[in-house]
């Protein structure tokens, strides 16, 4: 973010109260209104902030402050306080030699003493010109032998008689002539006129108004012997710096000056009650002055293009320091201006030898050198911060836009090397320059540099810098481009050129050096000719006077050792608790850190701070460590330490990677102090201690100058700003829909906290961090899904596992979307992760906190979520595509390990969506993978075994092993792992190996091939099951066999499942075969049960759980035994004209989970019910095998590709509510408390809104055909195979069940007393819903019927006309016909005038019919009939609005207030014939499909519906939902609630909340799941009917 820089001008000694108040109230307010505001920083230089005068800045340092505050500063940069006083006359720091012998001279004729002057200031032929410099600039005057009691007081007493001589001697050579007047000048001007001076003189009219000056006027009638003399000259420097210079600006510039006089009595003069009142007046009007010029300047700033990853900001910096003329330069240019150059210059050398100054240089250079071509130059100075995937991403991104969203290494790399070897040769010349190649840190992949071009097109060139101390690099890199010749080693410097630069150096600065010190500078040059060691040489050549005495042992040898001299004077000069950790936090602090953010760290750092408390026993609850000690100390690393433009924020940056590594080896080599260092940066981004909370000073261990009455800990507000994740205004609230730009995501600690809580081992903070919504939200509006994908990524290798994995998934499948609206941010969770809060509970907050401070509020949210599919992750392979899964194996915890075709082994996990290759060496093959726990064991082409841990995130390790004979690529066939203890047997051998500290102990040999193997508790007891049905017992500790047994029918036995307890082991054959064996006595064991198969297939697969139910599966029949009966328990077909693949259970064997042949989706079975419950994606592949991955997750392997689920998701998918049956009708009471759905079964349900639980199903004695609800919910009437149902739906009671209405409709009236059936062949009847009495009967066939909302009369269509048909008589009381004689299609009556009906006819007319009066109004003629569709027309509650039709993407719209037909124009198109286009008031709701394109493959919200809501006033769209899956009906309330029934029998309620009407809801809740046992809640009917009516003949009229 960019900074108001503001340098605060006055007088110390007369500005105490009021600065101080600036500092405590103004300041602070000013930077949080900047901050949230306008997203920039403020800070507030004040060079007299320091308690103590003697470390106050000289007048060169705050020049250059000043100076620094006006190139820098957005907006305003100055602020004058001139009062009464006029101050001292401030000291020349340097006066030329000729000068001062004037002056030395006469004070000889004067008589006054020269030895004074002659000790302040001394010669240094040094200077250009010679020059007399003083010796302490800052004013600090020690007399030598002397010792003062008070330091500060004989200071000020020596500077009172230096300033008295000058000023005596210098108006006596003015009146001799021997000094002119404009020289004499810098001897009487105090710092408050120069610094004015400096801010206003020789600038132009803008910058002059960026200053504030402030003039304070104090009138006391003087007593007649006035002011005294010797201050005659100061007031007269006062009135015509006040009373003349300022007023000219305000006439010449418009200067802003602001005079104020304050008139106070002669005997009590200026009170300190005058005082702090005018203190206030000036701080609400510099507040609001402030506030003027930073809104005007933000207003007028120029929008910049953000170089988010601040290279070329660093390509000038570095270009900027390119001195000295490298003959390596000519070859770059060269290669440049090839045009056969197919391979990368590749330039080496050794550290701070100045590859990247000299990269620089040339990338700066590169477009003049091709000037004609137009050259597109891309730069990257690679350092820890960056990433590989970063660096391919960012470069793809910028040379092809449709790279966006590619995020996946392997496609990154592939995208990577397309764009370098195919450019079109009709484009400009693409340049890369890739510097510190070897700095790339490996937390990515493991560098292996293949994602560099063998080749490059004739229009690319591409440069690449290394060091030499990596010579591995170098080697691989000459191996990849064996007949390049474009290998270059950077030659040092001769050190003749080193000599000449340090002395053009120092010329820029007026300075040079002895001839005696030149020479032993040649010679330090000599051993090191490094330009880092010159400019750290010229830092201290710079401060030689010509009385310097150089030796050999002066000048220290090396970098690193004089980095660590220039720390040494540093911390001499500022004081090593300050130095140490400002220079800690500015190496530590990720992506760099501000000027005042390092001075807000260094403030809240205990250690810092208490240097800065005042002495005596009152410690301010207010303290900072003032900013002009930071700003003079990085003045002091100023060209060491540059700022550096990244994400818009001018950071501090090391120019040189020397300086971090010194820092870290001399103040942070312990990891607790990095800890430390970390956790502060933690707590200042994360904003605990900001709002004026304090902080607790401890100052236990350190040296606090306070008394021992004061306690340890002392609390005292360091003024750090709010932290908040997005900046917005005061009382200030977005949209959805319309996010305003006014918020500002805060960059800087979306970039930083993650990190530094990381660092610190704050891993649950962290993890609170990832799923709090407004961190997520922040992330997505600052572009940073990546980031935030490759955080959640790694968090949840940390802490909260699955949830995390969870949250990643759901968001990366809705990625598309996010990234163009992040304010849907809340709809994606409402719709995804809502329905799963009930297994992850701790993500509630995450999907609760939509409306929470700062937040954009969500106008559509869930009250009754369905289940949408479940999540799952996809993991794929770079090499799966031209290699293909071969072998698999899964651990717990997600981890899947696959073995391909040639040779690579890759690792999976939940929630990452790329695997990583495992390492091996280059001659090293994998052939099989087996795993037990979470223990992986690899074969090898060799025989060779390989032990991969992934509960430990180990590196594979090679176990030892005695016998390699006949395992040269044998496949394995399984692996058994207790504690320490690991049993291997191979696919076609007889032998298992057993061992112990991954080292080969023992071989334990059967008769014939082992198939299967299992193990006692304690592991001493080995059973091997073979190819010959036999099973052999070992007592392995002390290798003996303990007995051996043959099971019946001799078929090979595929599992071996021991029950300890029970004393039984279990034995299938391949042809599902099962024998149950006691072995109480383990030498003698006995059959005591067996299961003969019924089928001839050969077993697929086994599974168990450790439960005594055992899976059998085969193509045509999945069986469940139970183990202790050895019977069947039940079985599982396949669906018609497919067969099994695989079958396994989840954790509590409730379901099945079976793979299909030729079926792209998994089917999970209900065990108690039989049903089939659930399908799940499998991205469209074809899965080979399943994979259990322990008790919480299931893997699917494809050939390609492996998907991971969570199996807890899965069961909570399963017992989601839903009758698997496209849901046909859903109906909901006015009080909204339940709805109801039916889809053509017997069965009707309730569902709770306010719980999310099913609260009944109303079980019917045929299909239902139709139902209704009552007004007040109390009556659910329904019909089904004929009869009507009339039920009490709060005692679930079937009241009566009437046989022979011929009804297939039943209306209920408004007040839900009373029932009308209709029916389209017999008589309808209208009756008592209660009692079941009969009211009367209707003798009319009407279509379309509604009943008035009065109750009064039945309204419907008959041969064209509208009837209005008694409900007491069953006579037509009213008809309404056309006079043109045309037909009514449609009618609908006003709610709010109930004695009102709005009518249209068949050519396209529209009447109100006012039925008490029987009085017709021609309300409006439609241009073409057709646009009225009678299926669609509906009306608003009011009145006001009417929905003719739908077309694909359009709605009619008939708007009876302004008498205009209206077309809305939809998101997509329509949902059709299901779904329809529901009214309700002043909205309009309908379901439609998308029109956006999406090209990511992982992204499902696309390809679904959305609902939109529109205010039908305006037009303007209140709220979009995506739902998660495909609805087959909806229905919309008066109170905005819309009920969607889907195609799987599951029901969802969603809330309109319009923000600018003023509604508001409640916020929904995770449905309960559906327990499959749970039968209670089924309502049954009555066996027979109670009521039959009587049908009666048909009467005409």
């Amino acid at each position: 973010m960019a900074c108001v820089q503001v340098y605060l001008c006055s007088n110390p000694e007369e500005s105490v109260v009021e600065r101080r108040l600036l500092r405590q109230r103004v300041f602070p307010r000013l930077r949080e209104y900047c901050r949230c505001t306008h997203g920039v920083e403020f800070r507030v230089i004040d060079p007299y902030e320091a308690a103590d005068p003697q470390n106050w800045p000289g007048e060169k340092e705050r020049l250059q402050i000043l100076e620094d505050c006006r190139k820098n500063s957005l907006g305003p940069f100055f602020v004058g306080f001139v009062g009464e006083q006029y101050g001292d006359a401030n000291l020349p720091e340097q006066i030329e030699a000729s000068e001062f012998q004037c002056v030395l001279q006469g004070c000889q004729r004067m008589g006054l003493r020269t030895d004074i002057l002659e000790r302040y200031y001394q010669r240094d032929e040094n200077a250009i010109p010679p020059s007399f410099c003083m010796l302490n600039p800052t004013g600090n005057f020690d007399q030598p032998g002397v010792q003062a009691k008070n330091p500060s007081e004989e200071n000020g007493k020596v500077l009172s008689e230096v300033r008295r001589i000058l000023h005596d001697v210098v108006n006596q050579c003015i009146q001799e002539g021997t000094m002119t007047h404009d020289k004499a000048q810098k001897y009487y001007q105090s710092a408050l006129e120069n610094d004015i001076h400096y801010a206003y003189e020789n600038h132009s009219t803008e910058d002059i108004q960026r200053c504030i000056c402030y003039v304070h006027k104090i009138t006391i009638p003087m007593k007649p012997n006035g002011v005294p003399p010797e201050q005659q000259s100061q007031l007269h420097r006062l009135s015509q710096l006040r009373d003349h210079f300022l007023p000219s600006l305000i006439a010449s510039h418009k200067a802003l000056v602001y005079c104020t006089t304050t008139k106070c009595n002669r005997f009590q003069g200026y009170t300190p009650e005058k005082r702090l009142n005018f203190a206030v007046g000036l701080s609400e009007q510099l507040h609001t002055d402030l506030k003027r010029l930073i809104d005007r300047a933000v207003s007028k700033e120029r929008a910049v293009t953000v170089d988010e990853s601040g290279q070329k900001s660093l390509c000038h910096i570095f270009s900027s320091l390119y001195r000295i003329e490298r003959a390596e330069v000519e070859h770059v240019k060269s290669y440049l201006r090839g045009k056969n150059t197919i391979f990368p210059i590749i330039l080496n050398g050794g550290p701070y030898s100045g590859k990247t100054v000299l990269l620089a240089h040339c990338a700066s250079q590169a477009s003049v050198w091709l000037k004609d071509l137009d050259p597109e130059i891309i730069v990257y100075f690679i350092d820890v911060n960056n990433s590989l995937r970063q660096l391919l991403k960012d470069f793809c991104e910028r040379v092809d836009s449709s790279s966006a969203c590619v995020n996946n290494i392997f496609q990154l790399k592939d995208n990577f090397k397309r764009l370098l070897t195919s450019r079109s040769p009709s484009k400009n010349p693409l340049v890369l320059i890739l510097d510190g190649l070897d700095q790339l840190p490996k937390t990515d992949v493991q560098l292996d540099l293949t994602f560099l071009p063998e080749s490059l097109a004739s229009n690319v060139k591409l440069l690449i810098s290394i060091t030499a101390n990596r010579p591995a690099i170098l080697a691989t890199l000459k191996m990849f481009y064996p007949d390049s010749t474009l290998f270059y080693e950077l030659q040092p410097v001769e050190s003749k050129r080193c000599s000449q630069l340090l002395t053009t150096r120092l010329q820029e600065s007026n300075r040079k050096i002895t001839s005696g010190q030149q020479m032993y500078v040649n010679q330090a040059f000599k051993k090191c000719s490094v330009l880092l060691y010159m400019e750290l040489l010229h830092r201290q050549a710079i401060h030689w006077n010509s009385e310097f005495e150089i030796t050999e042992n002066t000048l220290v040898q090396e970098v690193h050792n004089n980095i660590v001299l220039m720390f040494d004077h540093l911390e001499r000069k500022h004081g090593k608790a300050l130095v140490s950790k400002a220079l800690s936090y500015l190496t530590m602090a990720r992506n760099g850190i501000t000027t005042v953010e390092l001075t807000d760290v260094l403030s809240c750092d205990d250690e810092v701070l208490a240097c800065f408390l005042p002495p005596g026993d009152d410690v301010p609850h207010i303290l900072r460590v003032p900013e002009v000690f930071v700003e003079s100390l990085l003045s002091d690393l100023k060209g060491f330490l540059v700022l550096r433009n990244i994400l818009g924020t001018q950071t501090l940056f090391w120019v040189s990677r020397q300086f971090p590594l010194v820092i870290c080896k001399r103040y942070m080599c312990l990891e607790e102090t990095c800890m430390k260092i970390n956790h502060v940066l933690s707590d200042y981004f994360s904003g605990i201690w900001a709002n004026g909370t304090a902080k607790p000073l401890i100052n236990k261990g350190m040296e606090i100058p306070t008394s021992s009455d004061v306690p340890q800990n002392i609390y005292i507000d360091r003024q750090v700003p709010s932290q908040p994740w997005i900046f917005s205004p005061p009382f200030y609230v977005s949209t959805a829909v319309s996010p305003s730009t006014r918020t500002y995501p805060n960059l800087r600690k979306l970039y930083i906290l993650s990190f530094h809580l990381l660092k610190s081992g704050r891993i649950e903070e962290l993890g609170n961090q990832m799923i709090s919504q407004e961190y997520l939200q922040a992330m997505l509006q600052a572009s940073l899904a990546d980031e935030l994908f490759l955080w959640l990524e790694r968090t949840s290798q940390l802490v909260f596992p699955r949830e995390l994995q969870l949250l990643h998934i759901i968001l990366r499948s809705s990625a598309c979307l996010l990234r163009n609206k992040p304010a849907y941010l809340p709809t994606v969770l409402q719709a995804k992760l809502l329905p799963f809060l009930s297994v992850f509970p701790t993500l509630e907050e995450c999907v609760n906190s939509a409306r929470s401070k700062g937040m954009i509020p969500q106008n559509v949210y869930t009250v009754l979520p369905p289940i949408p599919s479940v999540p799952y992750t996809h993991c794929t392979l770079q090499e799966s595509t031209a290699s293909q899964i071969m072998q698999s194996a899964g651990a717990q915890g997600g981890t899947v390990v696959v073995v391909l075709e040639n040779g690579a082994a890759w690792v999976c996990n939940g929630g990452i969506f790329e695997g990583f290759k495992l390492t091996k060496s280059s001659n090293l093959q994998f052939t099989s993978v087996s795993s037990s726990e979470n223990i992986f064991l690899f074969s090898t082409h060799c025989g060779k075994l390989v032990l991969l841990d992934a509960g430990v995130n180990a590196q594979p390790q090679e176990i030892q092993t005695q016998h390699r004979e006949n395992r040269e690529n044998a496949i394995l066939e399984g692996v058994l792992v207790s504690d320490d203890k690991i049993f291997v047997w191979w696919r076609g051998q007889n032998i298992v190996s057993v061992f112990v500290d991954s080292e080969e102990h023992t071989q334990l040999h059967c008769a014939y091939e082992i198939t299967c193997v299992s193990c006692s508790e304690d592991t001493d007891i080995i059973f091997c099951g073979q190819n010959e049905s036999s099973v052999t017992i070992f007592d392995w500790p002390n290798v003996k066999l303990l007995a051996t047994f043959t099971c019946p029918k001799d078929i090979p036995l595929i599992e071996i499942i021991h029950s300890e307890g029970d004393g039984l082991i279990t034995c299938v054959d391949q042809a599902g075969n099962v024998f149950a064996w006691n072995l109480e006595i383990i030498t003698e064991p006995v059959l005591i049960g067996e299961n003969h198969s019924t089928t001839k297939d050969k077993v697929l697969n086994t599974d168990h759980n450790g439960d005594n139910i055992l899976l059998i599966c085969k193509k045509q029949q999945i069986q469940l035994i139970d183990m202790h009966q050895i019977n069947v328990l039940d079985h599982f077909n396949p669906p018609r004209g497919k067969t099994f693949k695989q079958a396994i259970m989840d954790h509590n064997s409730r379901f099945i989970l079976a793979l299909l042949c030729n079926c792209p989706f998994l089917l999970v079975w209900n065990c108690s019910s039989g049903h089939c419950v659930l399908s799940l994606d499998t991205a469209n592949c074809q899965a080979s095998k399943l994979l259990k991955c322990g008790a919480t997750h299931l893997a699917a392997i494809t050939s390609v590709s492996v998907l991971i689920w969570d199996m807890d998701l899965i069961t909570a998918s399963a017992l989601g509510p839903k009758s698997g049956k496209r849901v046909k009708m859903v109906a909901v009471g006015s009080n909204g408390e339940s709805c109801y759905s039916a889809d053509g079964s017997e069965l009707v349900w309730k569902w709770a809104i306010s719980s999310g639980k099913v609260e009944a199903r109303f079980l019917h004695q045929g299909y239902v055909e139709s139902m209704s609800v009552s007004g007040d919910g109390n009556y659910l009437v329904s019909i089904a195979t004929g009869d009507i149902y009339v039920w009490d739906t709060n005692s679930g009671e079937n009241i009566h069940r009437i046989c022979g209405s011929q009804a297939y409709k039943v209306l209920i009236t408004p007040k839900g007393n009373c029932g009308v059936a209709l029916s389209e062949t017999s008589t309808s009847r209208v009756w008592k819903l209660q009692s079941g009495h009969m009211i009367c009967s209707i003798h009319h066939l009407l279509r379309n019927a509604a009943i008035s909302p009065e109750s009064t009369f039945l309204l419907g269509l008959k041969s064209g006309n509208l009837l209005a048909v008694s409900l007491w008589s069953g006579n037509v009381s009213k008809c309404f016909s056309c006079s043109n004689g045309s037909d009514v299609v449609a009618f609908h009556s006003l709610h709010g005038h109930p004695d009102y009906v709005i009518v249209v006819s068949a050519s396209g007319t529209v009447y109100s019919w006012r039925l008490t009066e029987d009085t017709i109004c021609h309300q409006f003629k439609l241009p073409d009939s057709s646009l009225c569709q009678p299926e669609i027309f509906s009306l608003s509650s009011d009145g006001g609005y009417a929905i003719l039709s739908i077309s694909e993407s359009t709605i009619n719209i008939l708007d009876f207030s302004n008498n205009k037909l209206c077309s809305l124009r939809t998101e997509g198109p329509v949902q059709q014939p299901y779904l329809t286009v529901g009214v309700s008031g002043q909205y309009v709701v309908y379901i439609c499909f998308s029109s956006l394109v999406c090209h990511n493959i992982f992204c499902d919200l696309h390809e679904k519906p959305m609902l939109v809501v529109v205010r039908l006033t305006d037009g303007e769209t209140v709220g979009r939902f995506y739902l998660c899956k495909n609805p087959s009906t909806f229905t919309v309330s008066e109170d905005l609630f819309v009920y969607v029934g889907y195609e799987d029998g599951s029901v969802g309620v969603y809330a309109v909340i319009d923000t600018k009407m003023g509604n508001r809801k409640e916020d929904g809740q995770s449905p309960t799941l559906l327990c499959p046992l749970d039968e209670q809640f089924i309502w049954s009917p009555l066996v027979n009917p109670n009521l039959t009516w009587v049908e009666l003949p048909l009467q005409l009229f």
